[in-house]
Formats: C-alpha cells, sequence, structure tokens
C-alpha cells in the first residue's frame, strides 16, 4: 500500500516542489532495486519507507516516517536474501520451500532480539528499538533516527585518528552502556567504526544489531563480518560471547588511536599485529597493552567482559607475561585437589626421610663392624642392633610398600574397570556459587551452557546459581550436554559509592562496575579540580535500583574550573 505525502523519500523534510530534493538531491525518478519495499510504501498504518539505506544477508534498513509522532526513523526489514524473495512491485514476501523452517526460526530471532533491545530504549548510548510488530509475511523493526555522522566517516574528518584525552570524553559511556547490553544477555557481534556513530550532540551511539547467524560465517544466510574487527570465533565454530564483543572494541580504540585498521583476524599470527604504542608514541603504555589483552586471538586469553576491559584500561592494573587475569578466584573443586595433592607431596617426603634415616643408621652400624671397633660379641650385637634398626624401619618401608601396592591395586582396578567400561562418563558437578565465565572455559567441550540472566541479592555478579541438571548426574564424557544455568547479574540494588576525590573516569568505572546508569553533566566550579566529580544526584550511599527495568538513572556532576573574576576587575568593569 502506498501513501501520498509530500515528504521527500531520501531525507524525510518536507519538499513542496518538482524534482531533486534541494537538501539530499534525492528525486522521486531514482531507480529503485526491485526486491526491496518502494518508497512511499505504508507499514502498519503508521510507518511511510523512505530510501533504501542499506542491506545485509540479515535483510534491508530504510529511512522512514512515523505519521504517529511527525518524526524520522529507521525501518528494519527481516529478509534474508537466501532464503526468500519478493517479486517486483509487490510488497508480499515469498519463502523458499525448502527454507521455510529455518526462515521462522530466524525471523523469530530477529524479533526477540529487537524486543530486547525495546527494553532497552532508556539507554541513552545505542539505538533505540520503538516497534516490532509482523507484515507481508516478515518482520519489521522501527528505531529512532540518529541525526549525526559514523564513526569512520568523524575519524575522515579528524585527520584519521583522536588522542587519549579525546577518547576518555567520548568512550567511556558507550562502554558502559555496552556492559549493561551483555548484562541483558545481547551480544552484538558487529562493533565497528561503520557502526557507530557520532552524533549532534558529540555522543556516541551503538546501532547495527544483528541476529547471530548473520555475522558468524558458514551459515544459511550472508555474513556481514566486518575486517579488522571481527573477532576470530566469528570465523569459525567457535562459541561466541562477551569476549567477541571485547575484540570488536578493542579493534575501534586500536583505529580510532592509530588511524591504522588493524589486520583481519584469521590472517593474524601471534606477535604479526604492531601494539598501538608502536604506532603512535602518544598512546599511554597501559592503554596500549590493554587493547591487546583484548585483540588476542586465543579466547581463553583475551579479557573475557566489558567490565574487565573498563577496569583495565582507566585502572592500569598489572599483566604478567603470559597475560593471564590476575585476581580470578579458584573453584571449590580446584581448590580440594590442590590441597589434596599438597597432602600427597608431604607424606612421600616424610617416608623419604624416614627411610632415609634407617639407611643412614645401617651404614653406620656395617661400617663400625668392618672397622674391627666392636669386639665380637659387640659385632654380633651390632649386628643384633643394626637388624633392629632396619627392623625399626620397616614399618616405614613396609607403609611405602603397601602405598605402592595400593597403587598398583588401584591401577589394576582403573584398567580393569577401563577394560569393562569402554564408554567413559562424568559426573554433572554443581555449579552453585561458580563464576561463569572461568567455567565456560573450564568445561569447553564437555558441556554447553545455556545462560539466563537474572538480578539476585544472594550471588555475586557472573555467579551461577541455578543448573537444569541435577548435580551428580552422570553422563557420557564428550557428548557436549546442554545444561540451562541462571547467571547473577548482582544485586537489583547497590549503594551509591564515595566519590570524593575521584576523577570522572574512575568514578564512571566503578559505576560500571556495579551496573549503575548515569548520566553525566558539567559544571562549572573551582570546588574541586577539573575532570573532578563534584556531586551527584543522590547522596554517597543512598540505595540506586540497577535492575534493567526499573533502572535509576543518577546525574553525576563534572568539575569545569573557570577563571574568577577579581574583586578590582569587577569594580572596573561596573564603573
Amino acid at each position: 500500500m502506498q501513501k501520498e505525502t509530500n515528504l521527500c523519500m531520501g531525507c524525510m523534510n518536507a519538499k513542496d516542489y518538482e524534482g531533486p530534493c534541494k537538501l539530499c538531491g534525492y528525486s522521486d525518478d531514482d531507480l529503485c532495486i526491485p526486491t526491496y519495499l518502494l518508497p512511499k510504501t505504508f507499514l502498519n498504518e503508521r510507518y511511510i519507507v523512505g530510501k533504501l539505506i542499506s542491506y545485509n544477508g540479515e535483510g534491508a534498513t530504510y529511512i522512514g516516517f512515523d505519521t504517529a509522532t511527525n518524526s524520522k526513523i529507521t525501518i528494519k526489514e527481516f529478509m534474508p536474501d537466501t532464503l526468500c524473495a519478493r517479486k517486483k512491485g509487490e510488497t508480499e514476501i515469498s519463502v523458499n520451500a525448502d527454507n521455510s523452517a529455518l526462515y521462522k526460526t530466524y525471523m523469530s530471532e530477529f524479533a526477540d532480539l529487537h524486543r530486547s533491545l525495546m527494553k532497552l530504549r532508556g539507554m541513552a548510548h545505542i539505538q533505540a528499538v520503538i516497534d516490532v510488530f509482523y507484515e507481508n509475511g516478515t518482520c519489521y523493526a522501527v528505531s529512532e533516527f540518529i541525526s549525526g555522522i559514523t564513526l569512520k566517516t568523524y575519524l575522515e574528518n579528524s585527520g584519521g585518528s583522536l588522542s587519549w584525552e579525546q577518547v576518555k570524553e567520548l568512550f567511556p559511556p558507550i562502554l558502559t552502556t555496552l556492559s549493561l547490553i551483555h548484562a541483558g544477555g545481547i551480544i552484538h557481534r558487529g562493533i565497528s567504526p561503520q557502526t557507530i556513530f557520532v552524533t549532534d550532540k558529540m555522543e556516541l551511539k551503538l546501532a547495527g544489531f544483528c541476529i547471530a547467524a548473520g555475522r558468524t560465517t558458514n551459515t544459511e544466510i550472508a555474513c556481514e563480518i566486518f575486517s579488522g574487527y571481527a573477532a576470530p570465533e566469528q570465523y569459525s565454530n567457535e562459541v561466541n560471547g562477551t569476549w567477541t564483543d571485547v575484540y570488536g572494541i578493542s579493534a575501534v580504540l586500536y583505529k580510532v588511536l592509530t588511524g591504522t585498521a588493524p589486520a583481519e583476524a584469521i590472517a593474524r599470527t601471534q606477535g604479526s599485529l604492531l601494539e598501538p604504542m608502536m604506532i603512535n608514541r602518544n598512546i599511554p603504555q597501559n592503554v596500549s597493552k590493554v587493547i591487546m589483552g583484548g585483540m588476542r586471538l586465543p579466547t581463553d586469553k583475551r579479557i573475557r567482559s566489558i567490565t574487565e576491559f573498563v577496569d583495565r584500561l582507566f585502572t592500569q592494573p598489572k599483566y604478567d607475561a603470559e597475560g593471564s587475569h590476575a585476581g580470578i578466584a579458584i573453584t571449590r573443586r580446584e581448590e580440594k585437589i590442590l590441597k589434596k595433592k599438597q597432602k600427597e607431596r608431604l607424606k612421600t617426603l616424610i617416608a623419604l626421610i624416614l627411610v632415609g634415616t634407617g639407611l643412614i643408621i645401617f651404614a653406620l652400624a656395617f661400617a663400625l663392624t668392618l672397622s674391627g671397633v666392636c669386639a665380637p660379641s659387640a659385632v654380633s650385637g651390632g649386628s643384633s642392633s643394626s637388624s633392629s634398626k632396619v627392623s625399626s624401619s620397616s614399618p616405614v618401608q613396609s607403609s611405602v610398600s603397601d602405598e605402592s601396592s595400593d597403587t598398583e591395586d588401584s591401577s589394576s582396578v582403573e584398567q580393569s574397570s577401563s577394560n569393562s567400561e569402554p564408554v567413559s562418563t562424568i559426573e554433572v558437578p554443581d555449579f552453585t556459587g561458580a563464576i561463569y565465565e572461568s567455567t565456560v572455559k573450564k568445561y569447553e567441550g564437555t558441556f554447553v551452557f545455556i545462560p539466563t540472566y537474572e538480578y539476585s541479592d544472594k550471588y555475586d555478579k557472573n555467579v551461577m546459581f541455578e543448573q537444569s541438571v541435577e548435580p551428580g548426574t552422570v553422563v557420557e564424557s564428550g557428548a557436549q550436554m546442554q545444561i540451562k544455568v541462571k547467571i547473577s547479574k548482582g544485586p537489583s540494588t547497590v549503594s551509591l559509592p564515595d566519590y570524593t576525590g575521584k576523577t570522572e573516569l574512575l568514578y564512571i568505572a566503578e559505576l560500571t562496575r556495579l551496573n549503575i546508569k548515569y548520566e553525566r553533566v558539567d559544571e562549572q566550579s573551582n570546588e574541586v579540580e577539573d575532570g573532578y566529580v563534584l556531586r551527584c544526584s543522590k547522596e554517597i550511599g543512598d540505595t540506586v535500583i540497577v535492575e534493567t527495568e526499573k533502572a535509576e538513572t543518577v546525574i553525576v556532576y563534572v568539575a569545569r574550573n573557570f577563571e574568577e573574576t577579581s574583586s578590582e576587575n569587577t569594580e572596573n568593569t561596573e564603573v
């Protein structure tokens, strides 16, 4: 259905004259790709479709107009061209008969993704989703229109790169937002200078969300991968997670600070990527190392979460030579194994000392006998004594012998068991209290975890507290059983931390760790140093609700020092 309007279909501004638009140059006579919606198509009795902006394996994005609010919008249409098609001049989509089930599955994922994003509309640094609806045999997602340019264009207009001081101003809010998105169970997989926008207000906004199949290779739809910014696991069947977006944002910062795009992940080898500070000497050493830590090729050596990334970026953590993550607690199971090994080593050491002592006594007695120091009776006694001594040491030898025997018996039992049971099994552990990310890494290839994130006042953030398979359940090794687990987002309410004597960046990093939603406002004041937190909209220690749907926003007022006018100058001015 077409909608008559006097709007330009290229920029959605009013146009009451013939010919090309004087603002954007669009003309109604411009050719359109026939497989996509024609301009002026009317959707959901509310939205006017404009020109096609972009398309990928998942579908198409158009500029649009919301007649209910009289505002510009963007309209995303689910239309994977490998599974469906549209005939010229029609609005209805025809799905290939062989791909009907797969089409519906992916369309459901598309709808779920954008409904989840709708719940995050309060976040200022992502493109807000306004509406999701079904029509024409497919699904549509309506989002706000971002007034601004891509980060890619912004860099091109800024000489190709930005200083670390500029990055410190621009990026903290979008990093916080990305952490909150992850807490909601959403992974972007397409973070790049093309999907980050710089708005008219000089704020960053993240756009370009897509279903997982559209951002990984070897799927049934064409994938859109941003070369240099896509993580290596997006080219393989490895599990994607928060660490995938850590790679993406690290690669973006690499580009922003150096002016050079990093090499494509699958073309890289260990050590083949120059550190940012080697390209631009003005980049702080710690920042350079954190970026490299976020771009490590093995997922188990990469920084695993945005929270950890922010902590390291702004608080200058210490790195070891292997790039391991300091401060990660070992699990209770690992602690038990460690204690057991320490106990076994202690027993072995005591046994060796006792045996050695016995041998030394025997050797001394034997040497005295040979030298003739002892009388025949004494020699006899010495022999007896020696025998006695050896005998006294026999319990130790016996103990060692028994221990060896036990080991052999245990080994033979295991071998026998192995022969009688060719299929190896494993017991499902109790994951309650375990850290999710380290557990996933530990049991990779054994279990596949399907996470659900919930707020919990009992368990710390990222700690598992419920599982779908009972602990102790015996399963076949290597079967990769799927286990649904619940993971804590942390408490639903927290206390506002103290900001006294803290810079804006350090305090924002602290708010990020606590999941506190915030907005920053500059305020002229000389009460504290420039760039330090002056005050907040809540008092220190006040309770802040962080639960997504009810989340409170704390306004952080940052001091901007000014030159005070002297009283003498004031008097002269008055005169």
